[in-house]
């Protein structure tokens, strides 16, 4: 899978200028509009793979794309912020135990130990939420990218359905390992000042649809099971 990962914008006939919009987008990312406009384009990869259709998209419909990727932007934000909260409550825990063991008396000391103690076991908690959230997230935006609904990007019933097969376990690692085999690329041209910082954001951009053509294949086996079908309107139902 991997490999056809890495041959899916290659074997389309706009990959220079795909790669070429998607790099400067995340050469200008900082502005948060143009990495919204990268999400926006990933979440159309998800849908098209997760439906069958290899055809990587094009950078067109700007607007469609701006939608799709405010709905990615604010699943990956949610994800990422449960962990960050729960750091900053550790940080205060942490600061707050320094301040009452500094005071010498006992019940300062075993306040601190106390303090220090839950601000370690809050750094570990987060440090798990944050893994939980890397595992669930790519399933949460495949989710959000195949309905358009933002609401199903945190239905965590349907999404443990989901994160729970060892098919998306699979494609998660998958993904994972092209992701880092990209970082690793990127790190090498690194080495060369500016020019080689520049060049590792295409890379970083290939490197993201492939994974994202990943999960969308992993996500055509795993994705859950609706049953839209309605009982029929007793008007319509024919005569005996």
């Amino acid at each position: 899978m991997i490999t056809k990962s890495l041959e899916y914008l290659r074997d389309s006939d706009d990959v220079a200028v795909t790669v070429l919009i998607g790099g400067l987008l995340l050469l200008t990312s900082p502005l948060i509009v143009p990495s919204i406009l990268v999400l926006g384009y990933v979440s159309q990869v998800l849908r098209r793979t997760a439906d069958g259709d290899d055809t990587p998209p094009a950078f067109e419909a700007w607007s469609d794309l701006l939608v799709e990727g405010v709905k990615g932007f604010v699943v990956t934000l949610v994800y990422s912020l449960v962990p960050l909260v729960v750091l900053v409550v550790a940080a205060f825990l942490g600061v707050g135990a320094a301040i009452l063991g500094s005071g010498g008396s006992t019940g300062g000391v075993l306040g601190g130990v106390i303090g220090g103690t839950l601000a370690l076991v809050l750094a570990l908690a987060a440090f798990v939420v944050s893994l939980v959230g890397l595992y669930v997230t790519p399933a949460a935006l495949a989710a959000v990218a195949s309905s358009g609904r933002l609401g199903d990007g945190f239905a965590f019933g349907a999404l443990w359905t989901v994160v729970s097969k060892r098919a998306y376990a699979t494609g998660w690692l998958t993904a994972a390992v092209v992701v880092l085999g990209g970082a690793l690329v990127v790190g090498v041209l690194s080495v060369v000042p500016i020019l080689g910082t520049i060049a590792g954001l295409f890379v970083q951009f290939y490197a993201l649809v492939a994974a994202a053509a990943i999960i969308g294949w992993t996500w055509t086996d795993v994705r859950p099971v609706t049953s839209d079908t309605a009982e029929p309107d007793p008007a319509e139902r024919p005569a005996v």
